[in-house]
């Protein structure tokens, strides 16, 4: 699943940057694959055990909830971290946010199944960090059985402070975010003489991306529509995905953004994992790294 994936992909930063964060920052829960007693395959979510995460994350328990039904080919499950008697605007801006999700799903409706069908539905809020400045979760969830079943992922990042909706350009220099993006995508390997031989040719960018490339839309941009030139696209397209803050999540380690399947569902999802040693050189002035 796409978040998962990219929070795999993040790499440890190593060293004294690493010591500061673990005492001002902590990824507050930790994931394992388990299955339940008809052999479904759940997941199982545990808690940070030491005492600076704790003092970190704060009061949190995880919550599992599963449909009830003895059918084998149902399976409706979901396991998240939520905060127990939230007081700070914050945390009660998660907890409704992970709890609208989960109201989506049917645990107690009634599913009309033939003998051939199956219902799968698993949720899971495998990644929660928090910060002094930021609480950042992120959700993977899996659709089964349509033709085909169905990854989907979905992200929130809270300033602690106001509740409110992180901005990443309040963070970061978007477009030298943009910039590195851009390379890793370029360089993909993969079939056909590589993926990023492809991106290449959907997304071309003939110089770096620059501060204006990120400024607000206009109402009627020039070269809009079928005729658009492509390296307008391609401005397009990373201007609107590192604007979104649900696009990003963040963890001890650093940062990942998804772009989505820009090659078409035939190809992989592309995700840009940032490392905190990269943010730090894309810091907006006075904003930490972790934030």
């Amino acid at each position: 699943m796409r978040f998962r994936r990219v929070a795999c992909s993040l790499l440890l930063y190593a060293g004294l940057f690493t010591t500061f964060a673990k005492a001002q920052a902590a990824d507050c829960v930790s994931e394992r694959v388990d299955y339940d007693k008809r052999g479904h395959q759940i997941a199982a979510l545990s808690l940070a055990e030491d005492a600076d995460s704790k003092r970190v994350c704060g009061f949190l328990s995880i919550r599992v909830r599963a449909r009830n039904d003895p059918r084998l080919n149902v399976n409706v499950f979901a396991t998240y971290p939520e905060f127990e008697d939230p007081q700070q605007l914050a945390e009660q801006r998660y907890n409704g946010w992970i709890g609208g999700v989960v109201a989506t799903m049917d645990f107690d409706r009634p599913i009309t199944l033939s003998a051939n069908e199956k219902v799968e539905d698993v949720l899971v809020v495998a990644s929660l960090y928090r910060s002094k400045r930021l609480i950042s979760a992120a959700y993977d969830r899996w659709l089964c059985c349509g033709t085909p079943g169905m990854s989907a992922g979905g992200s929130i990042n809270i300033d602690v402070a106001s509740g409110m909706v992180v901005s990443p350009q309040d963070l970061f220099r978007l477009s030298a975010i943009a910039n590195q993006c851009w390379q890793q995508f370029a360089t993909l390997p993969g079939p056909l003489g590589g993926q990023g031989i492809l991106f290449r040719q959907d997304y071309p960018m003939d110089r770096p991306f620059s501060d204006e490339d990120f400024e607000d839309d206009p109402a009627q941009p020039p070269g809009g529509g079928p005729a658009m030139p492509s390296i307008e696209k391609t401005v397009r397209l990373f201007r609107a995905t590192l604007k979104r803050s649900s696009n990003w999540i963040f963890t001890e380690r650093g940062a990942a953004v998804g772009f989505g399947m820009l090659l078409g569902f035939a190809g992989a999802a592309f995700d840009c994992a940032l490392e905190n040693a990269v943010l730090t050189t894309m810091a907006q002035p006075g904003v930490a790294v972790p934030p």
